[in-house]
């Protein structure tokens, strides 16, 4: 019986793909916005998270979102209009 749940563990493990790091922008010393290409139940997405690295907790935190791949050019292009418009001010 343990021999089958370890195998079905592997099976799962194997199956999963693995994040890909795309970007880290430094926001201050203690926390980076780390963005990373994941899967979701077999959805493809785009995680964009803050991660700390204090003395009191080192890892993701809630702050962030994620969007999926059929929302990634409408996002850059809401902020290409963002930088745009910030250019005019």
């Amino acid at each position: 019986m343990r021999q089958k749940k370890i195998e079905a563990q592997e099976e799962n493990e194997e199956e999963q793909p693995k994040d890909i790091k795309l970007a880290e922008f430094q926001l201050r010393e203690s926390a980076v916005l780390l963005i990373k290409k994941t899967n979701y139940k077999g959805e493809d997405r785009i995680d964009f998270r803050v991660w700390l690295n204090s003395p009191k907790y080192k890892g993701p935190t809630k702050q962030g979102f994620v969007l999926t791949m059929d929302k990634i050019d409408a996002f850059i292009e809401t902020v290409n209009k963002m930088k745009e418009k910030l250019k005019e001010k």
